[in-house]
């Protein structure tokens, strides 16, 4: 069965921005979709994030997005041997502290990106021009540091809303 798992950004839920358009594309599409609410609202933490993600059992044939903090949590769970996933989808990605003391616990040692690419087979990487969060080298620097397609849109603002062809026309 194709699954797909959807990792929602920081203070966000399923509900909120594009995520459940997607869900219903892609369920259209015969994808077993799971979209877990993820826990600690304003101040997330990274085991509680890795321990949702791990138990949803993503493999090889899961598709992974991830959006904002999403992705710095899907890689963070790719660190371990053996949790091979499909394509990953990393939407207004960053792999560095960006300063904000709530989520920093994510960034607290370097990436094991060696280990990162051996669980990953297909990588997109999505970031807008202007994101007033996120700029656009956090992006570039995990599409350099997984081999990845870097890909820069324009006007959606953190992508609260998103074409998401970027995605779909990938699968």
């Amino acid at each position: 069965m194709k699954r797909a798992i959807i990792i929602h950004a920081w203070e966000s839920s399923p509900e909120e921005h594009w995520y459940l358009e997607e869900k219903k594309l892609l369920e259209d599409k015969g994808y077993k979709v799971d979209l877990p609410v993820m826990p600690g609202g304003r101040w997330p933490k990274l085991d509680e994030w890795l321990k949702v993600i791990g138990g949803l059992k993503p493999d090889e044939n899961t598709i992974v997005i991830g959006h904002s903090l999403g992705p710095a949590a899907i890689l963070r769970y790719l660190e371990s041997p053996n949790r091979k996933v499909g394509k990953a989808f990393f939407i207004a990605a960053f792999a560095a502290d960006l300063g904000i003391e709530e989520t920093s616990n994510f960034f607290q040692k370097p990436f094991d990106w060696e280990t990162i690419n051996k669980n990953l087979s297909e990588v997109y990487v999505i970031n807008e021009k202007h994101d007033p969060y996120v700029p656009i080298e956090r992006g570039k620097e995990i599409a350099d540091a997984t081999g990845g397609e870097f890909i820069l849109v324009e006007g959606n603002i953190h992508f609260d809303k998103m074409d998401l062809d970027l995605i779909n026309s990938r699968l």
